[in-house]
């Protein structure tokens, strides 16, 4: 009987060895996803780290960790030397990393679409007393253009430069690169004359500014409008209702860039599906993470995206419609 009950525990005592075996290696073996956002104090960051949140509560054994990063332009980088899998990236650098004309950088044929999330709305933000009305007032003096090779140093280059204004070789502003945190206080405190905050409507940052400055957003509209739009046709024109912010009763008018999610070509099909309709399948909840989600819908679902969409995600937009 003792030798029977030996082997009877050697037998169990074996078959829970294996079993803590096969766990312990699925759990090695589980990969962590990284997702590349902005800086911490901006709204992509805020934004990627609560989808981030949303996913991995929503899909079984999913753990994606949002990284602040120097922008989309960073974003683009990191997944090329795999250092990250997904990223909230501007549609512009989407479009220009993909074809190649991001400057120093060469085609990033690896990026695909998942998602549009909101639109970015760019604020040229400033100081009153330097009465700066036009993009075109903004030549000789000193402004925040954003962090360097983020995605709001290429909108500054591309809505300055419309304008007839260099500041990367002629030098025709003083341009201080800074994250929306650090611009919002050297404005505050008279460093510079302007900057640019690409932001959700309502951006926190400007309606901080707005209680506590005395500010001017300068508008982008009409004919200079135009021009921009056609020269790059993958921002779109916005028109921030009157009220928004404190202090400016009446409509602003201005241009925007797309938001959006983005992974690499090398993420699995399968779980680009499961993200994709977990997140569309949860849009309510999503909407809950910043206002300016409220834009979401299935009728803009990849809306000016600027890259293939991922087969998963394709593959999900076909269940339910939206490709044929």
């Amino acid at each position: 009987m003792k030798k029977g009950f030996n082997l009877r525990s050697m037998a169990v005592l074996a078959l829970v060895i294996c079993f803590v075996a096969l766990i312990g290696s699925a759990t090695l073996g589980a990969k962590l996803y990284t997702m590349g956002t902005s800086s911490s104090g901006g709204s992509v960051y805020q934004v990627g780290a609560g989808i981030a949140n949303l996913l991995n509560g929503k899909v079984s054994g999913l753990n994606i960790r949002a990284m602040s990063t120097g922008g989309a332009v960073d974003n683009v980088g990191m997944m090329s030397r795999d250092e990250a899998d997904f990223a909230m990236n501007a549609s512009n650098v989407n479009y220009l990393a993909y074809n190649g004309k991001l400057q120093g950088m060469k085609e990033q044929k690896n990026i695909r679409g998942i998602a549009s999330i909101y639109p970015s709305v760019f604020h040229f933000v400033a100081l009153k007393s330097k009465n700066l009305n036009t993009i075109a007032d903004l030549k000789g003096t000193k402004g925040s253009v954003g962090a360097s090779a983020s995605a709001t140093d290429v909108y500054t280059q591309h809505v300055l430069g419309y304008a007839g204004i260099d500041y990367k070789t002629r030098k025709d502003i003083t341009a201080v690169y800074s994250d929306s945190s650090s611009a919002s206080d050297l404005l505050k405190d008279g460093h510079i004359d302007w900057a640019h905050f690409p932001l959700g409507v309502p951006g926190s940052t400007v309606l901080d500014l707005a209680l506590t400055a005395k500010i001017n957003i300068i508008q982008i509209e009409g004919a200079f409008r135009d021009g921009l739009l056609k020269e790059y046709p993958f921002y779109i024109p916005y028109t921030i209702p009157g009220g928004t912010y404190n202090g400016f009763p009446n409509p602003i008018e201005t241009v925007g860039c797309v938001i959006t999610f983005v992974c690499d070509e090398k993420v699995p099909s399968d779980l680009v599906y499961q993200i994709t309709k977990a997140l569309w399948e949860n849009i309510d909840d999503a909407k809950k993470i910043n206002k300016a989600m409220s834009w979401m819908s299935t009728k803009n679902a990849f809306s000016g995206i600027g890259v293939p969409l991922h087969p998963g995600a394709e593959k999900y937009y076909k269940e339910i419609g939206i490709i044929k």
